[in-house]
């Protein structure tokens, strides 16, 4: 059975704009990953570098004379940090440009996403996860009728 990232961990960031990145995560990770605006623009993704692979893949089909896709494309890789590494106490610097444009301040939540990781602002999750579990059943419906 494949591992997949799942799960929620609070940790802080400290004075050089550094996290911990949950132990039962880092394997996963690996080296050499990515961190960029999630999906939403609302949070981080921290993508492992197979799944930022395929973030690539999609992203070069779109065609140079596509302004619309080329303004998207942009954005994402302007806000994407590549090659990112853990320190051997499992710290990572998150940048200080990707912490201002995701809302990040110093208390950050680390959801487990299947295939990616994604860090909150913890009172922004808080609020999220708030409203998805007001909505629950109208959420599990929407996954049921679309896939």
């Amino acid at each position: 059975m494949t591992r997949v990232f799942a799960g929620t961990f609070s940790h802080s960031l400290d004075g050089k704009g550094r996290v911990i990145i949950p132990a039962g995560f880092r394997d996963l990770l690996g080296s050499g990953f990515t961190i960029a605006l999630n999906s939403s623009i609302d949070a981080l993704a921290l993508y492992p570098q197979e799944k930022w692979d395929a973030v690539n893949e999609q992203l070069s089909r779109v065609r140079d004379t596509d302004d619309e896709g080329m303004a998207y494309v942009r954005y994402i890789m302007a806000n994407a940090q590549t090659d990112m590494d853990m320190d051997a106490q499992g710290r990572v610097l998150v940048p200080a440009n990707l912490r201002e444009a995701a809302g990040i301040t110093r208390e950050l939540t680390f959801v487990g996403m299947r295939d990616h990781i994604e860090l909150w602002d913890s009172a922004a999750f808080a609020e999220k996860a708030r409203i998805a579990r007001e909505n629950f059943a109208a959420l599990r419906r929407h996954v049921n009728e679309t896939y």
